[in-house]
């Protein structure tokens, strides 16, 4: 079910660092333009020190949700977890932040880009939009958040202690303990031996075209691995059977060392 998505992001941000990690998502994730991945994910809060998941949620628009969170853009506390990282903060000198990402293939309409969308489509404001291709994305969001807080509750007993309740109940029924140890370990750990997890964190990536560019890259084959169960080393076979100059990017990459660069967050 967690088919277009596949690289995880991992970073970590201190109470003063709030309005820079906002602008960091943004540049990675932005609905504005095409760059880098859609502006739908996944994401959760983790405790820096102890790497327990404390929160797995989903936005259509990361950026703008991360504003609100913590505290940036207005709204009502029972919509967000503003208070539940206030108090973190008073006992902690860092959050934990990760995000599952999508390809801007499904980059939905959202509040920010809506008047860019109805230009395009010749729509007039207040006339419905109608049916479009980055509908999927919400779509599955909204699956893959109740997957994997259900995989979350299968291996703990319990969902997250920021989550107040199970994510969709359709998509529970496709949660694997798998799951866990796949994607959600993976949230707080950080381990590249998991070719899930992006080298490079939110904020490196914001600062590195170079390096955002070999996520982008890298991000079809982690779709396969999940769309298809296949190890890093088929994904890679597929890819290269149906798109030889694949090659070129893997040479680019290795000329970097960029498999071996150690993940600091």
């Amino acid at each position: 079910m967690i088919a277009v998505f596949g690289t995880i992001i991992l970073d970590a941000y201190t109470s003063d660092e709030i309005k820079n990690m906002a602008e960091y998502i943004e540049e990675i994730c932005s609905p504005l333009d095409t760059v880098g991945w859609a502006s739908a994910g996944i994401y959760s809060f983790w405790n820096y020190n102890t790497k327990e998941i404390l929160y797995i949620g989903l936005a259509s628009d990361l950026y703008v949700r991360f504003k609100q969170h913590n505290g940036m853009l207005p709204i009502d506390d029972n919509a967000c977890k503003y208070q539940q990282i206030q108090n973190y903060f008073k006992e902690h000198k860092k959050l934990g932040y990760t995000i599952l990402v999508q390809s801007p293939l499904s980059q939905p309409i959202v509040q920010r880009n809506e008047r860019m969308y109805r230009k395009f489509l010749e729509k007039p404001k207040g006339m419905p939009i109608g049916s479009y291709v980055g509908e999927e994305g919400l779509e599955h969001i909204r699956l893959a958040e109740g997957q994997l807080i259900e995989s979350y509750r299968m291996s703990t007993g319990d969902i997250p202690p920021w989550n107040r309740v199970g994510g969709d109940v359709y998509a529970r029924k496709f949660a694997t303990k798998g799951n866990f140890l796949q994607i959600i370990k993976a949230f707080s750990m950080g381990d590249t031996q998991n070719f899930l997890v992006s080298r490079s964190t939110i904020r490196e990536l914001a600062g590195n075209p170079t390096y955002e560019w070999f996520e982008v890259q890298l991000h079809g084959l982690r779709m396969m691995m999940l769309t298809m169960g296949f190890s890093y080393k088929d994904a890679l076979d597929t890819q290269l059977a149906f798109n030889p100059w694949f090659q070129t990017i893997l040479d680019r990459i290795e000329e970097e060392n960029y498999m071996k660069k150690e993940l600091i967050v």
